[in-house]
């Protein structure tokens, strides 16, 4: 015999399945289903798995110029950090598995973008690329606008360089030189040092060995020489442009070159054995560049730097970053190597 306080317990649990199963379900049905019919912009879900998985689903998609759409990014199996490049200046940052994500944004002219991963998930994690393909809604079947020839790249072919050589320097310091020192000694003899020292675009195109050349050439003492390159390969990235570069390196570079610059982030035994595997008669090839050594880096130039992180590495693991970062942001990048050989590691941001 059921008894008003059986209907009522009877009530009440179902009242508690209710709120423990009909709840969720509704907020997840007015998650994925009403507020998105009832958004005044496209939205556009994106799965964002490892390369094995799958990588970004889908990895293309099409939006015209000037539409705002709203991109929703989960994630099923490992933390992925999501960007969109270059020059758009969009960085959602982590999103952990079962988390969704999402960021709005308006295209305002055609052209190809990137929807990359900046977090190190996988052995393939430089593969974990996706596009957004931007198109003029007056000619929807034109092809959107190539990125414009790189003149430093240009440049570089004209002159013969092979960026993908070595450039070891044949002259190193013989104790770790100071940038500070070097910034007094420069502005004590500023009048009277090459004025092709104090020009950026040569220090673009010329070595730190052969500044050193110079100055010692011009009755400069070694070590003084040393200590105001130091200061002038240093002195470009400053402020916010220094910030900025840092976290560049840090989010897309550190992974296989390590956070010092030593060439053995996590990523760099994995990417060294799968080249081993392809190019056996050239193993080491495969290995980060240190950029903490200086007798690798001390023979090389910014321009050579900015080539590479462009165009990557032929032979190597190393993917291009030219459907990533700007030009400006790339030269950063490049002028930011040089504080592993010339700034200590308590100094750096």
């Amino acid at each position: 015999m059921t008894t008003p306080t059986n209907r009522l317990e009877r009530f009440a649990l179902a009242v508690l399945l209710f709120i423990l199963a009909g709840v969720p379900v509704a907020l997840l049905g007015y998650q994925y289903f009403v507020r998105l019919a009832l958004s005044p912009v496209r939205v556009i879900d994106i799965t964002a798995a490892a390369p094995e998985a799958g990588g970004f689903q889908p990895d293309a998609i099409r939006v015209a110029a000037g539409e705002t759409v709203r991109l929703r990014f989960s994630v099923p199996d490992v933390t992925h950090g999501i960007a969109i490049g270059p020059g758009l200046g969009i960085d959602i940052g982590h999103v952990d598995p079962g988390q969704v994500r999402e960021v709005e944004v308006t295209f305002d002219r055609p052209g190809r973008y990137t929807v990359y991963c900046s977090t190190w998930c996988s052995p393939n994690h430089w593969r974990m690329r996706g596009t957004i393909e931007v198109y003029d809604p007056s000619q929807p079947d034109a092809l959107p606008p190539s990125q414009p020839p790189d003149p430093a790249l240009e440049s570089l072919a004209a002159r013969g360089i092979n960026i993908d050589a070595e450039h070891p320097a044949e002259t190193i310091p013989d104790t770790p030189p100071s940038p500070g020192r070097g910034a007094e000694i420069t502005a004590t003899h500023q009048n009277t040092l090459p004025a092709d020292l104090f020009n950026p675009a040569w220090r673009q195109q010329h070595s730190p060995v052969e500044a050193w050349s110079m100055l010692v050439a011009h009755g400069m003492n070694q070590p003084d020489a040393w200590d105001v390159v130091a200061h002038l390969w240093t002195s470009s990235l400053q402020g916010d442009r220094l910030a900025q570069a840092s976290t560049l390196y840090a989010k897309n570079c550190a992974a296989c070159h390590g956070e010092d610059g030593s060439g053995t982030g996590p990523g760099a035994a994995v990417l060294q054995a799968q080249h081993a595997l392809e190019h056996s008669d050239m193993p080491q090839a495969g290995k980060p560049t240190a950029f903490a050594d200086p007798r690798i880096m001390l023979g090389g130039r910014s321009e050579i730097y900015y080539a590479k992180i462009r165009r990557g590495g032929m032979g190597t693991g190393m993917p291009g970053f030219g459907q990533i970062f700007t030009p400006e942001e790339s030269w950063m990048l490049a002028e930011y190597l040089w504080r592993f050989v010339f700034v200590p590691a308590e100094n750096r941001p």
